[in-house]
């Protein structure tokens, strides 16, 4: 019995000893400076241990957290994601691919759902191409993910627009220069039918 306590207390030391090195290591390299590093994730917490910014690739990124709640992404990418002080996703800067069409944006969130995108998308199988700035009103309802999209920025393809959406998120008004530089004004009604149009083919 004695030489199993000694073992045990000699084990403990150990573990503690190599938990100190470790630590005092740490803490000795904190204000050393690098000119490479190479990481998967890094986490930046403020002084309550709560992510606030989350630098990660494709494998290791964080599950969208909203009011607390964890739930799935669609398509994971790799970039930035910014966290308010509850913990919660509030924007970021995401590089996703999926098999046909690279996405590259820079959002930022209400409480509950997107707010404000900037966006860049290309599918290389077919050549089709936009970019652009989608805005979304707030869904008061509090129902997560859930917005209405109310103005949208774009260029595809090479025909420029701005559409700016009714509460219902149908198209009331869109301002458009196609690929030839031939431009079009509408306004639109509930029903989507068509009440105004200046063009330059008439």
């Amino acid at each position: 019995m004695k030489k199993i306590s000694q073992l045990i207390i000699g084990f403990y030391a150990g573990i503690v000893t190599v938990a100190f090195l470790i630590l005092f290591y740490s803490f000795k390299t904190l204000d050393q400076k690098f000119e490479e590093i190479t990481v998967k994730r890094i986490n930046i917490v403020d002084d309550n241990g709560i992510n606030r910014m989350v630098i990660s690739n494709q494998e290791r990124m964080e599950p969208p957290i909203l009011l607390g709640k964890k739930y799935k992404r669609a398509l994971n990418p790799a970039g930035i994601i910014f966290y308010n002080e509850k913990g919660d996703e509030c924007g970021g800067i995401a590089i996703s691919k999926n098999p046909d069409t690279g996405t590259y944006a820079l959002a930022f969130d209400y409480d509950n759902a997107d707010a404000i995108g900037l966006l860049t998308q290309q599918n290389n199988n077919t050549n089709m191409y936009k970019s652009g700035i989608v805005i979304n009103d707030k869904d008061l309802s509090g129902k997560i993910g859930s917005n209405t999209n109310r103005i949208n920025l774009m260029t595809t393809n090479g025909n420029s627009s701005l559409v700016i959406n009714g509460p219902d998120e149908k198209p009331r008004i869109i301002i458009s220069v196609d690929s030839i530089g031939n431009p079009l004004f509408k306004m639109l009604n509930g029903e989507g039918e068509i009440i105004q149009e200046i063009n330059s083919f008439k």
